[in-house]
């Protein structure tokens, strides 16, 4: 019992030191660390996405056009991955889907072929990319492309590769340059691995972030204890 109310007093002690400490409005540096932890945040619930298997339209499955083309599209942002990854799903070669998203809606995908079951290119070029998402007025750009397993029960082909880190690279430099995201994904069996995402600096900017904190930084007391608590916990 004695022991329990040391334990007690000496957490009421050092949560009233961190209280007495934190009265203070932030300062420039940790207004901006806690504007950054703000936009991760809201990055990250913008690209949420459903995690279920999904099945597809086998008719369209079936057509897709190996040599290319533009699909005219209306689909959820969340369930898209699990609608690509049900597209790509049992493809013996390796395909990719290029998808174009505004306002969380996917309204056009690139489709394509490769040449094997161990490599896959885009007959578009990033900046190609660039364009049509520039000309589309897209937020975001997502890729998905296909590890064709021929061993199921032995092989793990979820993970990345290098030449896919490289490609990803490539293009999130020449699309965030012009204001839009990157997200990548694996495909295999069904299910879809994002691997990298790069938000461009004009997705949810960080000034805007910065200046809401700003508004309320130094208001009172009690409201600079809350933000410090945000930004610390």
């Amino acid at each position: 019992m004695e022991l329990l109310l040391v334990v007690i007093s000496v957490l009421a002690l050092v949560s009233l030191v961190f209280i007495v400490t934190h009265l203070r409005p932030l300062t420039e540096d940790e207004v901006r660390l806690l504007a950054n932890k703000r936009r991760k945040k809201q990055i990250r619930m913008y690209f949420s996405f459903d995690g279920r298997e999904f099945n597809v339209n086998k008719e369209f499955k079936r057509k897709m056009n190996p040599d290319g083309v533009f699909y005219q599209l209306n689909e959820s942002l969340y369930e898209f991955p699990s609608l690509a990854a049900g597209l790509l799903k049992y493809k013996k070669h390796e395909w990719i889907i290029i998808a174009f998203e505004r306002g969380k809606r996917v309204f056009l995908a690139w489709v394509n072929k490769g040449p094997s079951r161990e490599s896959v290119s885009s007959y578009l070029s990033a900046e190609e990319i660039a364009v049509v998402a520039k000309e589309k007025d897209a937020t975001s750009v997502l890729c998905f492309h296909n590890h064709p397993n021929p061993a199921p029960g032995y092989l793990d082909c979820t993970r990345r590769s290098e030449q896919d880190i490289e490609t990803a690279r490539v293009r999130s430099s020449v699309l965030n340059e012009r204001g839009i995201n990157l997200v990548s994904f694996v495909c295999e069996r069904g299910r879809h691995y994002e691997y990298s995402r790069s938000p461009a600096n004009a997705f949810l900017p960080l000034a805007e972030f910065i200046e809401a904190i700003n508004r309320v930084n130094d208001q009172s007391k009690l409201g600079n204890l809350s933000l410090h608590i945000e930004r610390i916990f």
